[in-house]
């Protein structure tokens, strides 16, 4: 998904790598886009942290918007 599709305030599916263990493992939720920044966008989840994810993980992670 590219950045200027984004809208705040929409839910969205991150799918994404990571490494459990020594096996490579998929992981998705859904995330919340609060605010677009230059360097790409904060994310926030229900009772966790807000995140940001460059331009190039919002191309490679984000695929659905809700």
């Amino acid at each position: 998904m590219l950045k200027s599709e984004l809208v705040p305030g929409r839910k969205y599916l991150r799918r994404r790598s990571t490494v459990i263990d020594g096996v490579l493992r998929t992981a998705e939720g859904w995330i919340k886009c609060k605010e677009i920044t230059r360097e790409g966008a904060i994310f926030g989840r229900d009772f966790e942290e807000d995140m940001t994810l460059t331009n190039k993980q919002i191309e490679e992670e984000l695929r659905k918007k809700l």
